[in-house]
């Protein structure tokens, strides 16, 4: 599939609007300004995700939820394990590090993160398109993203050549920091269509 700059350009404002949803809905989780943005938006083939992920072998915090409706899907955020351990810290607001592999409310708080970072995305691709989506209850995955990803594919369902990633930055200006996040959203065959005819794409 074909996509011009142009039209990519487009989606990613749209995507902009939506997020700030989650900027708003994270500012108030975290209880400091949250200022987020989408500095890239790109369809990947599938057979060339590892050029978006980088080294398959690093681990990674995944959120994984599964998108029902007229366009469905597997949608997927991704941080880094020091962003990730970063924003427990402040979720939790403990003033030490927290053990994110084995700490069961640092998984609570990273499930209710990518709770509220998938489903702005979807929630803006289906505002904007017109066409209804879910999303289920999101599941925590930490490991290699190569190995994670191949579990995702495997999981049943045939998908589509491309995916749409979103690479996500998110800053907290008073305390300067910043984290990097990234969607993904694997369609089931054809559901990418749907989505991009909408769009004009």
């Amino acid at each position: 599939m074909n996509v011009s700059e142009e039209r990519l350009e487009a989606l990613k404002e749209i995507v902009n609007i939506g997020s700030g949803n989650a900027a708003s809905s994270l500012s108030s989780m975290l209880q400091t300004r949250i200022e987020m943005t989408v500095p890239k938006v790109w369809l990947v083939p599938l057979n060339r995700l590892s050029d978006a992920l980088g080294r398959l072998d690093e681990p990674k915090v995944v959120l994984f939820l599964k998108v029902e409706g007229g366009a469905p899907g597997k949608a997927m955020f991704v941080l880094d394990e020091n962003s990730a351990g970063i924003i427990v810290r402040k979720l939790l607001r403990q003033p030490d590090n927290v053990d994110i592999l084995k700490d069961e409310m640092a998984h609570s708080a990273l499930k209710e993160l990518g709770n509220v970072m998938v489903s702005s995305f979807v929630t803006a691709l289906a505002t904007f398109s017109g066409i209804t989506l879910q999303i289920s209850v999101p599941a925590l995955g930490i490991d290699m993203i190569g190995a994670m990803i191949d579990a995702v594919l495997i999981e049943g369902g045939r998908v589509d050549d491309n995916v749409l990633i979103l690479n996500t930055k998110l800053s907290a200006s008073e305390a300067s920091e910043e984290y990097e996040g990234m969607f993904l959203f694997i369609p089931e065959e054809g559901a990418l269509d749907k989505l991009l005819g909408v769009f004009g794409i």
